[in-house]
């Protein structure tokens, strides 16, 4: 076997960090360095591919699929310095019996293990890959937990299955990609059965691919994660791969600081937070279904059963892993925004108070302010898109397509969603998405009460680890039914506290502005192209530079295609709110005070 060494992680680190920095440090945000490593490395439920297969997949260059420095291409961070995992931040190690899986469900050499310390380990990401940023100032890379990272997920997922697909039609990778899977086990017996087992994966993330098929590129830092989701749900009900719904509207990936004070999270609000004091600490069982969702829609496992009492009362054997999701859950409660670092110019303080003035005036009605986010209260505001003035709308899409999205139900229909109804043949793939959610916490139902025992006792543990466009709108009665709606929650979008919003870089819900000073202008003066994925700081505009990163990893962000027309998904426009009528002055005081919060 072929055994990657910690040397080669270490040599990967280092060609990663060269492209713009001497090292990797974490800024001082309130966890101790074992739970950030908790937070980084420990599983949510999420099989990707087994463990043994990402590091045996090797691609047309000859480097390894798994290795960190090709991981790190999509904008994955590597481990700041002193990690102890092969895997940049967020590849997690999911080990647990796998007998009651579907898709997941593999064998690929007999006597295979099926307990949780016998299982074969799968490979996944947890909520650190897409939550994670880093950017970088004389030479130093600087990590900031919970903030917006630049992981380009769908050429991820891309580069994946071409990896795979490669690796089963060329004789010699998959000769020596069966030599070094079973390890001294390769009998033809054996290797029928890998093969047989890779084949079954690959054909479900195809499947996967097809299911979520858009033409629109994400780029590095954001996702259609409600698009993925939902058709996730279609999958696992049996849909075939025509009742998909297009995952075309891909947003920001949103920081996490503070988030469990929000009463409604996702863009769209579409779930809400609900948190119970138990003893001594706090239950959040809102952020528990809200993260089932998404461990299910990247790469968990479930089996949905026909509507029966039994089934009511036992739930869904599903991979989600509920303790490690409570645990985290507590973590980020002490999470904190990070500050203004010292290695950026100092805030000038007569700047900061006449911009705190420029906001209280003109921002505040939606975005609060730390001293005005009471205990309990929300801290969040949300703008419905109805009777919202085009100028300050930017994209309807992602809050619609929740809306309208529908599919068969398959073994759903009959059981009720979370308000009661009962599903159909047909149904909204979001009530779907809220009946699977609730089976599967119900089928972890014994170690969710253990999590709550340990709430109630104080205990608190981490995170375990293991290892050309037609003039024809096919959206036009989608658009016309969400911009006309009145008085549904998840047509609208979040205004966020702002704290800590200097590190959330690119900005707008789609991710369609590249710094705050463009925020700032009114959306006619604002770039229409730029590129993401260089690291490197613009304390001054604040976000990240916008030229072409020289290690050839960016991505051209454009609002328009090449004939002029707006790109549906990247529109730049909305939030506007009066900026044209400030003074320059204003505008950058208010800029500074916004760097200070």
């Amino acid at each position: 076997m072929r055994v990657r060494p910690k040397l080669l992680a270490t040599a990967a680190l280092a060609l990663e960090l060269a492209a713009g920095a001497a090292s990797a440090q974490s800024v001082m945000q309130g966890w101790t360095d074992d739970e950030r490593e908790a937070m980084y490395y420990g599983t949510q439920g999420s099989r990707l591919i087994p463990k043994t297969w990402l590091d045996a997949l090797v691609m047309d260059d000859g480097k390894h699929f798994g290795s960190i420095e090709n991981l790190a291409s999509y904008g994955l961070l590597p481990p700041p310095d002193g990690g102890a995992s092969n895997y940049p931040i967020g590849i997690a190690i999911d080990q647990q019996a796998d007998g009651d899986f579907s898709f997941s469900k593999l064998r690929w050499y007999k006597g295979q293990g099926d307990r949780d310390t016998t299982a074969e380990p799968w490979a996944g990401l947890n909520c650190t890959a897409c939550h994670t940023g880093g950017y970088t100032v004389a030479g130093q890379m600087n990590i900031i937990d919970g903030a917006p990272s630049l992981f380009d997920y769908q050429s991820f997922v891309e580069g994946l299955d071409k990896a795979m697909k490669d690796t089963l039609s060329n004789s010699d990778r998959w000769t020596r990609f069966v030599d070094d899977v079973l390890d001294g086990r390769n009998t033809p017996e054996n290797a029928a059965m890998l093969k047989a087992a890779f084949t079954s994966l690959l054909a479900w993330e195809e499947k996967t691919d097809q299911m979520n098929q858009t033409p629109l590129r994400y780029g590095r830092g954001r996702v259609d994660a409600v698009g993925h989701i939902l058709n996730r749900v279609l999958m696992f009900a049996g849909a075939p791969v025509n009742a998909g719904n297009a995952s075309n509207a891909p947003v920001s990936y949103p920081f996490l600081w503070n988030i469990w004070k929000q009463h409604r999270v996702q863009w769209n609000g579409s779930v809400t937070n609900s948190r119970i004091k138990i003893g001594a600490g706090w239950v959040e069982y809102g952020a528990l279904g809200r993260n089932t969702g998404e461990v299910l829609g990247v790469f968990g496992d479930i089996v949905l059963k026909d509507k029966s009492l039994l089934s009511g009362l036992i739930g869904y054997d599903s991979s989600v892993d509920v303790r490690n999701l409570m645990r985290m859950e507590i973590l980020l409660q002490k999470l904190e925004p990070p500050a203004w670092p010292d290695a950026f110019p100092t805030l000038v303080p007569d700047k900061v108070a006449r911009g705190q003035t420029v906001f209280r005036n003109r921002c505040a009605s939606c975005h609060l302010t730390p001293d005005m986010q009471g205990d309990g209260q929300p801290t969040e505001r949300m703008i419905p898109l109805i009777n919202t003035p085009p100028e300050d709308l930017t994209d309807i899409w992602m809050a619609c397509n929740a809306y309208v999205y529908d599919g068969p139900t398959g073994p759903l229909k009959g059981a009720e969603d979370l308000e009661g109804n009962i599903l159909g043949d047909k149904a909204p793939v979001f009530s779907m998405l809220g009946t699977t959610v609730r089976g599967a916490l119900v089928g972890s139902k014994l170690d969710l009460l253990k999590e709550v025992g340990l709430t109630f006792a104080g205990i608190e543990r981490l995170p375990e680890v293991s290892a050309a466009p037609s003039p024809f709108d096919p959206r036009a009665n989608d658009r016309k039914l969400c911009m006309n709606t009145p008085n549904v929650g998840i047509l609208a979008y979040k205004a966020r506290p702002l704290d800590g919003i200097w590190a959330t870089a690119p900005y707008l819900h789609n991710g369609s502005v590249p710094n705050l000073w463009q925020l700032l202008l009114p959306a006619d003066q604002r770039m229409t192209e730029f590129w993401v994925g260089n690291r490197t700081y613009d304390p001054k505009n604040v976000g990240y530079v916008t030229e072409k990163p020289g290690n050839g990893q960016g991505f051209k962000f454009q609002v328009k295609d090449a004939s002029g027309k707006l790109i549906e998904g990247n529109s730049n426009r909305g939030h506007e709110y009066g900026v044209g009528n400030l003074n320059e002055a204003d505008r950058w005081a208010l800029l500074e005070y916004l760097k200070s919060i």
